[in-house]
Order: structure tokens, then C-alpha cells, then sequence
């Protein structure tokens, strides 16, 4: 059986809404990534991962890069990767946001390193991401899918939350375990 990891955003839990809703449908495992920098949230996701496995990684804002992270470094680990509003070019947010910096020393030079990530060519990849979001640029994440020639982009009319996103994200992740393509 395939492993569904979801790693989950700056402001969300293991228990928040899609930590639960893919752990409801599908089992999904749900570490707890919220003190942690990147490089440790990558670790987090490769104790979540058995060696030999093949596991679908959903990285959801944050979540996304530690999940781009985690495919870069454990590409054999990782049989699909779908990015729901990947934080690349969180970068950008740091004169807006000092109080995040404060809290976790280094993210923002290190969200600047993670999003210039490319998603290795053998893993299939799905990225969805709002046309509203407010959050993280449509134009970073296009970037993003442009230099990993394996990722389709999906956008939605949905904000950063990509609450009303919940079906096609189901859809994605049903499709990804199973193999067959969107």
C-alpha cells in the first residue's frame, strides 16, 4: 500500500483541515512540522517515509517546499508530489513579515534556497494553486512548473487556503496512489 505523507503549512497542524480530511479518505500520515526549519522538516517527512517505500508527498504552503525538499533529497522515496500552494517566493515576505523570522531564525533564506528547488524529472508532480491567493504569486509558482518538465499546474479559483479546492485535491491524491494520471 502506498504511503500518503502530508506536511502541512507555517499556520497549520497534523490536525488542521487537510491534515484531516487526507488522513480521513486515505490514511495519510501527518507529522508534526511546526517548530522545525526546513532542513528539519525535511527530516520529519523522511522519518514519516520507510526506506523502500514509495510514498505520495503532500506538501500544503510551507508544507510544499519542506515536500520539494524531501523529492529532491529522497527522489526513489517519493512516487508522486502534489504542491498545493507551494511557498515558493515566501522569500518575498520577509520585510512584511518580521515576527516570522523572529520565531524561526533563517526561514526566509532558507524559503529563498528551497524555492529555487527544481522537482527531480522521475517524479510525477501536481501543483495546485489559487488564482485569489494573496499569499504566495501565481508568477513564482508558474517558475516553479516551468523548470520541472514532470509537474502539471493546475489553477483554481480558490485563495491560499485552497478551501474550496477540497474535491480536485481529493481527485489528485486518489489518482496519484493509484498511478493513473489526472
Amino acid at each position: 500500500m502506498t504511503r500518503i505523507v502530508f506536511a502541512h503549512g507555517l499556520e497549520g497542524s497534523p490536525d488542521g483541515t487537510k491534515a484531516t480530511y487526507l488522513r480521513d479518505k486515505f490514511g495519510a500520515v501527518t507529522p508534526w512540522l511546526g517548530e522545525f526549519n526546513l532542513d528539519k522538516q525535511v527530516d520529519a517527512l523522511a522519518q514519516a517515509v520507510p526506506q523502500g517505500s514509495d510514498a505520495v508527498i503532500v506538501g500544503s504552503s510551507l508544507g510544499g517546499l519542506a515536500a520539494l525538499g524531501f523529492a529532491v533529497r529522497h527522489a526513489k522515496r517519493t512516487r508522486h508530489l502534489v504542491l498545493l500552494a507551494p511557498a515558493v517566493g515566501m522569500h518575498r515576505h520577509a520585510s512584511v513579515s518580521p515576527e516570522v523570522e523572529l520565531k524561526r531564525p533563517g526561514l526566509f533564506e532558507q524559503s529563498a534556497t528551497f524555492g529555487a528547488l527544481s522537482v527531480p524529472s522521475s517524479i510525477r508532480t501536481t501543483v495546485i494553486h489559487g488564482l485569489q491567493d494573496d499569499v504566495i504569486r501565481k508568477e513564482d509558482v508558474i517558475d516553479l512548473v516551468e523548470r520541472s518538465p514532470s509537474a502539471t499546474l493546475l489553477l483554481v479559483h480558490d485563495d491560499h487556503t485552497l478551501s474550496m479546492s477540497r474535491e480536485l485535491i481529493l481527485h489528485v491524491v486518489e489518482r496519484a496512489v493509484s498511478g493513473m494520471p489526472l
